[in-house]
C-alpha cells in the first residue's frame, strides 16, 4: 500500500536547489505523476555534498536525492526551439507547473504566468521567490542563507549577545517556504478542479521568515529586542542550561507561575517559594539573570541523565538538546518513520522522510531522484516520439 492520493495529477517541474523541488517532491509522495526538467548541467544541487563532507558522486548525491525522490526526470535544452516545443508538450499535459526561476527568464523563455495561463487557463502556476513579486527586491536572486536567514531576521537575532550569528543549516528556509507553496498548491488545485480555473501562487523566502519569526517581529513594536543573553530571558524557564557532563538542555515551561513550585522541588531549591524576586513570572521578570544563575549552577551539579530522570518524573517540558548524529540514532525517529535506509554504494544511509504521516494511506513510497536524463525516451514516447524522432533530437542536442 503506497499514497495515491494525487493518483492521475500530473506536474511538471522547473526547478533547482531546494524549496520548489521540495514542493514537488510530496506532490510526489502523494502519488502526483511529477517530471522534473533539468539542464543538460543538471539541478546544482547534484554536486553540493562536498560542502558537507559527503561524495561528490552521482550514485551517491544524497542532497539531490532528499529533495527529488519520487520524480521522472528529462534533460532539455531550452536554448533551442524544440527543446521549448518539447516542454510546452509537457506542460499542456500537466495539472501543475512549479518553478523557481526568476520572472525575467520565465518570461524570457515564454513560461511566465500570463503567457502559460492564456493557453492553459486551468493550470496552477506555483513559484518560488526570493523576496516577493513586488518591491524594490522582486528581481534580487535570493537563497536562503540571504532571503530568509539574514534579511528575514533570523540570523541577525537568534545568537547569543556577545557572539556572532550562528552557522545558517542549508535548506531550513527552503523546506519552510517549500511546504507553504505546497499548501498553496493544493488549495489552487482544488480551486481549478471545481471552477475550471487555476491560480498563481507564489511563496517568497523572505515571507516565510518573516512569517515563522512573526511573533518575534511584532512584539519588537514594544520593546523586544535581540540578540539577548540566555542569562537575560525574562522567563528564566525558556532557556538552555549546561549539565555537569557539558550537555546542553532546553526548558520550556511557560506557564511559570503554575509550575515553579515543582520546578523548584526538582532543582532542591523549595525554599524560594518564599522569595518574591522568583515565585510569580512578574518577580522573576525583573531578576532574571540572578535567578538564571541559581538554576544554571544546580544544573551545572549533575550529569544529563539524572535531570533527564528528574524533569520527566515531574512532569515538566524539557529536551535534551541533540546532535545530528544522535538523531541518526534515535529511537523516537525511527518508530515514527522519520527516517529511511535507503542503499548507497558506500553502504546504506539514512535519509529524513517528509513529515506529513497518513494513518489509513501508509508511507509513500521513496525512490532516488532521477539521474540526469534518466526517463526521458519514456516520457517523450508518452507524449508521441518515436525511437528514431528521439535519436534526432538527441543529435540535434534538444536533449541528453
Amino acid at each position: 500500500m503506497s499514497v495515491d492520493f494525487l493518483k492521475g495529477v500530473k506536474v511538471l517541474e522547473l526547478a533547482t536547489f531546494i524549496a520548489a523541488p521540495t514542493a514537488a517532491r510530496i506532490l510526489a509522495d502523494f502519488g502526483a505523476e511529477v517530471i522534473k526538467v533539468e539542464s543538460f548541467s543538471g539541478d546544482p544541487l547534484r554536486y553540493t555534498g562536498p560542502d558537507k563532507h559527503m561524495p561528490l558522486d552521482p550514485n551517491e548525491a544524497l542532497d539531490y536525492d532528499y529533495e527529488n525522490a519520487n520524480k521522472m526526470g528529462i534533460s532539455l535544452n531550452l536554448k533551442s526551439p524544440k527543446g521549448i516545443e518539447i516542454f510546452n508538450q509537457l506542460l499542456d499535459e500537466s495539472d501543475i507547473f512549479v518553478t523557481n526561476l526568476r520572472t525575467q527568464a520565465l518570461e524570457k523563455l515564454g513560461l511566465d504566468y500570463e503567457t502559460i495561463s492564456n493557453k492553459k487557463p486551468e493550470i496552477v502556476f506555483a513559484q518560488v521567490l526570493g523576496y516577493g513579486a513586488k518591491g524594490p527586491l522582486k528581481d534580487k536572486p535570493g537563497f536562503d542563507f540571504t532571503a530568509y536567514t539574514a534579511r528575514g531576521g533570523w540570523s541577525g537575532t537568534l545568537y547569543e549577545k556577545g557572539s556572532s550569528p550562528v552557522n545558517a543549516a542549508p535548506g531550513m528556509g527552503d523546506h519552510s517556504a517549500g511546504m507553504c507553496l505546497l499548501s498553496g498548491i493544493l488549495a489552487a488545485y482544488i480551486k481549478a478542479k471545481n471552477t475550471g480555473i487555476g491560480e498563481m501562487v507564489t511563496v517568497s523566502l523572505y515571507h516565510a521568515a518573516v512569517y515563522g519569526m512573526g511573533i518575534m517581529i511584532q512584539s519588537a513594536q514594544y520593546g523586544n529586542s535581540y540578540p539577548i543573553s540566555r542569562t537575560s530571558k525574562p522567563n528564566p524557564l525558556l532557556t538552555t542550561y549546561l549539565t555537569s557532563d557539558e550537555r546542553w538542555i532546553q526548558l520550556a515551561i511557560p506557564e511559570y507561575n503554575k509550575y515553579i513550585a515543582k520546578f523548584l522541588e526538582v532543582i532542591e531549591k523549595p525554599e524560594l517559594m518564599n522569595d518574591e524576586r522568583f515565585n510569580t513570572l512578574s518577580g522573576v521578570s525583573k531578576n532574571a539573570e540572578t535567578f538564571n544563575g541559581i538554576i544554571y549552577d544546580s544544573i551545572k551539579s549533575k550529569p544529563l541523565e539524572v535531570w533527564v530522570k528528574a524533569f520527566e518524573d515531574a512532569d515538566l517540558c524539557f529536551e535534551i538538546c541533540q546532535t545530528w548524529e544522535e538523531i541518526l540514532e534515535d529511537e523516537q525517529a525511527w518508530e515514527n518513520d522519520m527516517l529511511y535506509k535507503m542503499d548507497y554504494p558506500t553502504g546504506q544511509k539514512a535519509m529524513v522522510r517528509t513529515p506529513i504521516m497518513f494513518k489509513n494511506a501508509g508511507l509513500p513510497r521513496y525512490d532516488k531522484g532521477p539521474k540526469l536524463g534518466e526517463h526521458t525516451k519514456e516520457i517523450l514516447s508518452s507524449i508521441g516520439y518515436d525511437q528514431k524522432g528521439i535519436e534526432q533530437l538527441r543529435n540535434n542536442k534538444d536533449i541528453i
